[in-house]
């Protein structure tokens, strides 16, 4: 049963009658042909053929998809966090003045965004096949990039709510597509490294907007308009250029884009069968494959999972210069420069987390060790009087502020296939693990912000329960599978397909 496990890793099937395990194999193959006979004692067999590539040609075409999809991907995500959080950095240097704003208005403003951003969640993934990502996804930043600029020139608390309605209404969508357009291209074990520095863009966006709010704040009526102002409209005429970009960076079709070579494509086309199991043979969209999600435990644990992690980032990203000024003290310039290494550090952590992530093909336990780390950290902002350590905490919190969301839905992404029943399950999580920005916006309410903070370590302990929760049960599923190929159990289950089938494994 080596030999077949063996050649189940590596081989595409051409003809399936699975052996019996509990049956003695026979295999010949061709190495000219690169074909396989493996014959069972019971006259049944398998004809399959080799689908190895060679290690560095494909290293060399990872390399060239890298430099063509991550850079233009990235650098719009790192200005749509950038444009979405932005807020708060513009409410403690001015706006909050200027627009007469009440706690209270301010956190409505932060959620009522979400009243759109979550309904673009799953249509989008549904959808990403039809639309050509180049079109979708660059119309997409174009349109937040004009709203972005318009909010520099609010003059009241409605007109706030409402460019804050048509923000997420076009910024929500994006962060499920990429991370599908992704698992399209890459195999599941080189994902986490690309989420990861798509999130670890998103933490420098909150550093970028610290620096750029410190500089905007001494600015007082350039053109009639105080800093705040110059803040949104310098980063929307910047997000406009990433909507170019996209357009003409972004192939037509991103599964046989048209800037690789001949044997490139063979290549990238060698790669998708490999991963045959993981995007599935059938690539027409069905509502089988919508129930097959709705009926998945594991959707609703990524969900809920996802919920908890997002509160922790919306919370540092929205609220961190809010939490420093008027919960701690500090002045608005100081508020702003001292956000900044925070946010650095936790790009740092979640970069580093993601390589280690994907080297050892583990998700769970990546986030479940730095769950602990923030815990500690919120327990001592909730306990301590002394500012310095409440700052010192604030470090501590960002450990999951990024990693937990970011490894949470490469997690999601490596464990449901094929790519409806993924994408279902991806709008399905982004869409409930999003509405966690609504939430936060009503949570963190008054400085010095208990109760959100007290919200928050409670959302971070479920959570860790949830991962520790689904390790035990992946782990498993994995150990059942196994002994039905080993022959030491009988497989009672009816589907064969996807991440049901016996040869697919969780990723832990």
């Amino acid at each position: 049963m080596n030999e077949l496990a063996k050649v189940e890793d590596y081989l595409e099937t051409i003809t399936v009658k699975e052996p019996s395990p509990s049956k003695d194999l026979t295999v010949q193959s061709n190495e000219e042909d690169q074909v396989c006979l493996i014959s069972a004692s019971d006259g049944s067999h398998t004809i399959a053929k080799s689908l190895t590539i060679d290690v560095e040609e494909e290293k060399a075409l990872v390399r060239k998809l890298d430099r063509r999809f991550v850079p233009v991907l990235a650098f719009a995500y790192f200005l749509q966090s950038l444009d979405k959080t932005n807020i708060g950095n513009a409410y403690t240097s001015g706006m909050k003045e200027d627009l007469n704003l009440t706690s209270r208005q301010y956190s409505n403003a932060v959620s009522v965004l979400y009243s759109t951003f979550l309904a673009t969640q799953i249509p989008t993934t549904l959808y990403l096949r039809i639309i050509p990502p180049r079109y979708f996804m660059s119309a997409m930043v174009f349109c937040w990039s004009i709203i972005t600029m318009c909010s520099g020139f609010v003059k009241s608390y409605h007109s706030l709510l409402a460019l804050r309605v048509l923000l997420g209404l076009f910024e929500g969508g994006y962060f499920p597509a990429m991370v599908l357009l992704v698992s399209m291209v890459y195999k599941p074990e080189e994902q986490a490294k690309r989420i990861a520095f798509f999130f670890g863009c998103a933490a420098l966006a909150g550093a970028f907007g610290g620096l750029i709010a410190t500089g905007m704040a001494t600015v007082r009526g350039a053109a009639g308009l105080n800093g705040w102002r110059w803040l949104y409209i310098i980063e929307g005429l910047i997000s406009i250029t990433a909507a170019a970009w996209i357009y003409f960076g972004l192939p037509n079709d991103v599964e046989n884009p048209d800037f690789l070579d001949e044997h490139e494509r063979k290549l990238l086309q060698l790669r998708s069968k490999q991963r045959l199991q993981y995007v599935g043979a059938k690539q027409e969209f069905s509502w089988t494959f919508v129930w097959d999600a709705l009926k998945d435990f594991k959707v609703y644990t990524g969900l809920l999972i996802q919920f908890c992690q997002n509160i922790i980032l919306y919370a540092i990203t929205t609220f961190l210069p809010a939490i420093l000024k008027l919960g701690l003290g500090y002045t608005s310039r100081e508020a702003q420069y001292m956000s900044v290494p925070v946010y650095v550090l936790a790009a740092t952590v979640f970069l580093s987390s993601a390589y280690l992530s994907d080297r050892f093909n583990l998700r769970g336990p990546f986030i479940l060790g730095f769950n602990m780390v923030t815990i500690v950290g919120y327990i001592l902002m909730l306990t301590v009087k002394s500012n310095g350590v409440k700052y010192f905490a604030c470090y501590l919190m960002t450990f999951s502020a990024y990693t937990g969301p970011g490894l949470n839905v490469t997690w999601v992404s490596n464990n449901i296939a094929p790519h409806y029943k993924r994408a279902t399950a991806i709008g399905l999580s982004q869409t409930f693990g999003n509405l966690a920005g609504a939430i936060a916006g009503q949570v963190y309410i008054e400085p010095p912000y208990v109760l959100g903070n007290s919200f928050a370590l409670g959302c971070v302990v479920f959570s860790s329960i949830l991962v520790a929760f689904q390790i035990i049960t992946f782990y498993s599923i994995n150990g059942r599978r196994a002994s039905i190929l080993r022959g030491e159990r009988i497989d009672k289950g009816t589907i064969k397909e996807g991440d049901k089938a016996l040869n697919f494994r969780y990723c832990l």
